[in-house]
């Protein structure tokens, strides 16, 4: 009755009950039925699977129920990070198979599960075995094929052909499937569920990203043109522009004349999206371990760019992309860009002026600081970081930070704490008070406790 009722613990997640069957001391690893430790990796119980492994539950054996099989595929398949660290680091084989064929990563890829797929990759599975690589392509998984390719699976063009064929159909479904619920993946992506006879259906949306991935890595070099259509539908559907970015990092990274003549081209499309793709292309084209070889040549087209741009968003991308250059020398374009009239400021602004800003210049300290009293709480704090961050000081400087340690948002105030304590302002000390007594924000507890220890505060 031990194992009975050590199961019913387990099912109830019940630690103590399950302690307590543990001290009569079952046999965990035989019986005809499903094995304890199983049922709590499949439920991603982590101190349950501690407990049973403690005492002497074997990471590597299978249950025996029907359809069941190891405790570290269960665990995957349910994406149970926690449960599946404990049976590694108790000597689960990352590698091991269930009877069927299936590792513990081939379930974390066939089911788009990121964090289980990078915690496997990481105790050292093997990310060519059983092919997880075209799995995670067909589920559309783009996090997992590029930790997979990562950790150093081999790229291939079946996966390829397979990622190829289903972006195709991934539009279609989006924009007139009925019945689509799309909602967001672990990686940003977007994940989609359609209902079938079957039940659901569910699968991320990260094809035409892992298509652009794959090319990249077998050496393809589709037309910019194409990789731009490919991206731009989802500008506005993956959480952070994952199809976007992966089509813009694998332009930048040929850095190439011809590539760089057919982004530049972009920048004359009526179309303000194709334009945005072109900008983001330029902004680290070709940039390599320090080096920019088509600075000089880059400068001038988005200066251009920025005179006679209307479009908010290209404005937004048009300074991150002058900021990412770093050069003081479009310091007058960021700066006219900031203070056009009707410009509703976005993080941009302080971002790429402080990116840009040489010590000395009147006009654009002035512009930061107007900046650090915005309305908005984010566009304060960016500023405020690029403030505190100026290899400089002056009284209208020291002024402005201190102005913000009273701001409403305690990062903002934090970062004003930070600037002040660098340049040995003790004022800065009614900013370590007022953040450690009033924020529980981990960045921003850390940033005045650096200040307090920059100013030999002992607290």
């Amino acid at each position: 009755m031990t194992i009975s009722e050590l199961m019913l613990a387990v099912a109830h997640d019940d630690l103590a009950r399950a302690r307590a069957a543990l001290r009569r001391e079952p046999d965990l690893n035989h019986g005809r039925g499903t094995l304890p430790l199983y049922r709590a990796a499949q439920r991603g119980n982590a101190p349950m699977v501690s407990l049973l492994l403690e005492h002497g539950a074997d990471p590597n054996q299978a249950s025996h129920g029907e359809d069941e099989g190891l405790p570290l595929c269960a665990a995957a398949s349910w994406d149970h990070e926690e449960a599946l660290r404990a049976l590694l680091e108790a000597g689960a084989n990352p590698d091991l198979a269930e009877c069927e064929g299936w590792t513990p990563l081939m379930w974390a890829a066939t089911l788009g599960h990121l964090a289980t797929a990078d915690l496997l990759l990481d105790f050292g599975a093997d990310p060519d075995l059983c092919s997880p690589l075209v799995a995670a392509a067909r589920f559309g998984a783009y996090g997992v094929v590029w930790t997979l390719l990562e950790h150093g699976a081999t790229p291939l063009p079946e996966a390829l052909d397979v990622a190829r064929t289903l972006a195709a159909e991934d539009l279609a479904e989006l924009s007139d499937g009925p019945g689509v619920v799309v909602s967001l993946a672990a990686d940003g992506t977007t994940l989609a569920s359609s209902p079938s006879p079957d039940g659901d259906e569910v699968s991320q949306r990260g094809h035409a990203a892992i298509a652009t991935l794959l090319e990249d890595a077998l050496g393809e070099r589709p037309p910019v043109e194409e990789l731009m259509r490919r991206a731009v539908p989802y500008r506005d559907v993956d959480e952070d522009g994952e199809t976007w970015w992966a089509a813009v990092h694998a332009i930048q990274r040929r850095a190439d004349d011809a590539t760089f003549s057919s982004a530049v081209a972009l920048m004359e499309r009526a179309d303000p999206m194709e334009r945005d793709f072109g900008v983001d292309v330029l902004s680290q084209f070709g940039f390599t371990a320090g080096t920019r070889p088509y600075l000089d040549r880059t400068l001038p087209v988005l200066r251009d760019l920025a005179e006679r741009e209307d479009d908010p968003r290209v404005i937004d991308s048009i300074l991150r992309a002058l900021g990412q250059q770093g050069d003081p020398r479009v310091l007058p374009d960021v700066l006219a860009l900031i203070e056009r009239p009707g410009r509703v400021h976005t993080v941009r602004d302080p971002v790429a002026l402080s990116a840009v800003l040489p010590g000395g210049d009147v006009d654009g300290l002035a512009a930061l600081i107007s900046l650090s009293r915005d309305a908005s709480p984010d566009v304060r704090d960016y500023a405020t970081f690029g403030l505190a961050a100026l290899d400089e000081d002056n009284s209208d400087l020291r002024s402005a930070l201190v102005d913000r340690l009273t701001d409403a948002d305690l990062t903002t105030a934090a970062e004003a704490t930070r600037g002040l304590a660098i340049r040995g302002d003790d004022r800065a000390v009614q900013g370590v008070q007022r953040v450690l007594s009033e924020s529980d924000d981990v960045y921003a507890r850390d940033l005045v406790l650096q200040a307090a220890g920059t100013l030999g505060l002992d607290l």
